[in-house]
């Protein structure tokens, strides 16, 4: 009976020391897990550094800090009762090793320490898409709340903002491309950035399909534009302003023939602006009466105010190749003027040209006065012409006086 306990309590005993067994693996196996940690004070630059095991701090660790540059804080240190380390400001940016050890268990962590006086940072991203630009600030890679922000630009409004619990203000991009600078301010230390953003979201661009219809497409960020004002100007019979439609264009008439043009978009205070040679109807080779009625026919399918005759003469006397004074020679004179007339023109002797003296209006060659023979059927036709005219009230008279044309050639008459 007594033997049969002895028994069963050696075996129990066995069994506990088999089941702590586990449990001392265990512990090993979380003595080996540290952590470090690495912060630096917003306020003063000093950096702290923590050694953790399983979340819980580790007081008496060694910690030896380790750096390539000249740092003051380079050493052996051991964490205190929250497990913590102080190091102090750099002088300027270093980087550092930092190796934690507890008994058996080690860990290294690097990092780069930055003096307080240039801890902050900002940068700033121009958000096309939403015609936004956004400045965030941080310290030390820390989002920065309460600092201010200002920023500056050529047709920008030089506004101030603040920065909100993650350090980020947002505001609407300019209108024209603009090189804008962002200066952040914050427990006296400053930061500053740039960056262009605005512009180029407005474009304009110009198509003709196989029948040379002419299609203007208006767009901002690749999306069509309604409403937009669009203007043309050339010698174009649709020349003129316009606005989009719901997809974003316009859609004219082809030219009668090949002519260049510029047009301009403008919309939201935006402007976007081409200059592009549109394909005409009719072939410059072409006579030109093909183009005549052509612009007949255009005339015919617009509603047009006025009469069609009267816009068909203008359009002959300002296409009409031969209306042309730079194609003249210059012995032709001036368009509308008989060749040899012009006040610049003149003989080879350098004596000013003009009509022959007995084709001088109103004024009859005195009988004797020329020794051209061949000048008397003129000078007799002049003298048919006085006695028929002899009556009228602004003839030439016996004593001299000046002539005019007769009553009948009247314009008003």
């Amino acid at each position: 009976m007594d033997r049969t306990k002895l028994t069963t309590a050696v075996m129990v005993v066995a069994m506990v020391a088999v089941a702590m067994v586990p449990a001392t693996v265990g512990a090993a196996s979380a003595e080996a897990t540290l952590d470090i940690g690495i912060a630096q004070d917003t306020e003063t630059g000093n950096a702290t550094v923590t050694v953790t095991q399983n979340d819980s701090t580790i007081e008496n660790a060694t910690v030896l800090v380790e750096s390539n540059e000249n740092y003051s804080g380079n050493g052996t240190y051991e964490t205190d009762a929250n497990g913590t380390v102080k190091l102090p400001n750099p002088e300027e940016q270093v980087n550092v090793t930092v190796t934690a050890t507890d008994g058996n268990n080690s860990t290294t962590e690097s990092a780069t320490l930055v003096p307080l006086e240039a801890s902050l940072d900002v940068s700033v991203e121009a958000d096309d898409a939403n015609d936004t630009v956004t400045a965030t600030v941080t310290q030390y890679g820390e989002p920065v709340e309460n600092a201010t922000v200002q920023v500056n630009g050529t047709d920008f409004d030089n506004s101030t903002y603040e920065t909100d619990a993650d350090g980020t203000v947002s505001f609407d991009e300019p209108v024209n491309e603009t090189d804008l600078s962002v200066v952040a301010t914050y427990n006296d230390l400053t930061a500053e950035a740039t960056v262009t953003a605005g512009g180029d979201d407005l474009s304009v661009s110009v198509s003709q399909d196989e029948n040379a219809t002419v299609t203007i497409s208006v767009a901002e960020d690749g999306e069509a534009v309604e409403n937009a004002t669009v203007s043309v100007t050339g010698n174009y019979t649709d020349a003129g302003e316009y606005e989009t439609g719901s997809d974003g264009t316009v859609e004219l008439a082809a030219p009668l023939q090949n002519t260049t043009v510029d047009i301009i978009a403008e919309y939201d205070g935006q402007t976007a602006e081409t200059t592009v040679t549109l394909q005409g109807e009719v072939s410059e080779d072409d006579p030109f009466g093909t183009l005549v009625s052509a612009f007949v026919d255009r005339i015919q399918e617009m509603d047009t105010d006025g009469p069609m005759g009267q816009a068909v003469s203008d359009f002959v006397t300002e296409n009409n190749p031969g209306n042309a004074d730079e194609k003249r020679p210059d012995h032709a004179g001036k368009n509308g003027e008989a060749p040899g007339n012009s006040k610049n023109a003149s003989d080879k002797d350098g004596k000013e040209r003009g009509p022959p003296e007995h084709a001088k209006n109103g004024k009859d060659k005195a009988d004797g006065d020329s020794d051209d023979t061949s000048t008397e059927s003129s000078a007799d036709d002049d003298e048919e012409d006085s006695e028929d005219n002899e009556d009228e009230e602004d003839s030439e008279t016996d004593d001299g006086t000046s002539g005019g044309p007769p009553e009948h050639a009247n314009n008003d008459k």
